[in-house]
């Protein structure tokens, strides 16, 4: 696992939360790209301030409480995806 500081942990969740926001507000090709993307860098960067261990894999892996934000991230990135493929699809049809 790449290490880092809190610091740039930090950083990086604030980037996946304004992908987030900017997913929900107004959903794009490349709000979407940008939440997948920041949002599997989380899972490899969030060592720092990772939380308490939910599930213990062996002796060095778990799945901890900020590791959840990873899989929401992909869930709204593609939620995100659904939305605008639906807004094509609605704009082509009318």
């Amino acid at each position: 696992m790449p290490t880092t500081d809190p610091f740039h942990a930090l950083v990086l969740m604030n980037a996946v939360f304004a992908s987030a926001a900017w997913s929900l507000a107004k959903p794009s090709w490349p709000a979407a790209i940008s939440l997948g993307v920041v949002s599997i860098l989380w899972l490899f960067f969030n060592a720092p301030i990772e939380g308490a261990v939910l599930y213990v894999v062996d002796a060095d892996r778990g799945l901890t409480e900020s590791d959840f934000m990873t899989v929401a991230g992909v869930i709204l990135a593609a939620v995100t995806i659904a939305r605008v493929r639906r807004i094509q699809q609605s704009s082509i049809e009318s």
